[in-house]
């Protein structure tokens, strides 16, 4: 069934202190016919004290040094109906991946073309979350990185002996529970600390936890 949105009038406010880009936007909104555009700001600013009463559906935030991801949590809090989409030329990683963080419903690159930009707020207006190719890429791009920094093999009698470590035994205690020597469950674990390349247990827990490592 289609979304009822895509229906009606989709209401878009636009908010970018560019303002040849914000005239160029709001130009291709205008000439898509289930657009309207309720709102054409040059400032956050100027738009934070009516962000309750807002009339949009879509709100295109132009992130900058002035504008922050403050701002996209304040019109998401202040008015729960809006969805926010983030329109920024900043492919830093450490920024794309803050803006994932953040909640807001989409990030489309400013050097997208017409067509994507549309084809992404009828996506965040459908319930989806979108991000244009641009940062998709660069967002595949971190999640390969991450996964190629791979956490060692543990064995299933290192995994044994961890959960015994974790809830607080000695290595005589653990030696006592699987019917070895005190020796060579101090040798499982200088091996399990060197893997991970830690100093002491203590650091050996908070990265267990830190990576969720199935026991």
């Amino acid at each position: 069934m289609k979304n009822l949105y895509l229906l009606n009038m989709i209401k878009v406010v636009v908010i970018d202190s560019n303002t040849l880009y914000r005239i160029g936007l709001v130009s291709v909104l205008k000439n898509t016919s289930r657009f309207e555009v309720t709102g054409d700001y040059k400032s956050f600013n100027s738009v934070k004290p009516h962000v309750d009463s807002l009339d949009a559906d879509i709100v295109l935030l132009g992130v900058n040094k002035d504008c922050g991801f403050d701002a996209a949590q304040y019109l998401k809090v202040k008015n729960s109906s809006l969805r926010v989409i983030i329109i920024s030329l900043n492919k830093d990683e450490f920024f794309v991946l803050n803006t994932v963080e953040s909640k807001v419903e989409g990030f489309i690159y400013k050097d997208a073309e017409p067509e994507e930009i549309i084809f992404g707020i009828d996506k965040v207006v459908e319930g989806e979350r979108f991000y244009s190719s641009e940062i998709s890429n660069l967002l595949l791009q971190c999640i390969h990185k991450k996964n190629s920094k791979s956490l060692p093999f543990l064995t299933s009698k290192e995994k044994e002996i961890i959960r015994y470590v974790m809830d607080g035994y000695s290595s005589k205690q653990i030696a006592a529970f699987l019917n070895v020597s005190p020796r060579t469950i101090d040798t499982h674990r200088a091996n399990i600390l060197g893997k991970f390349n830690l100093k002491n247990t203590t650091e050996l827990v908070a990265k267990i936890a830190e990576n969720r490592i199935a026991l």
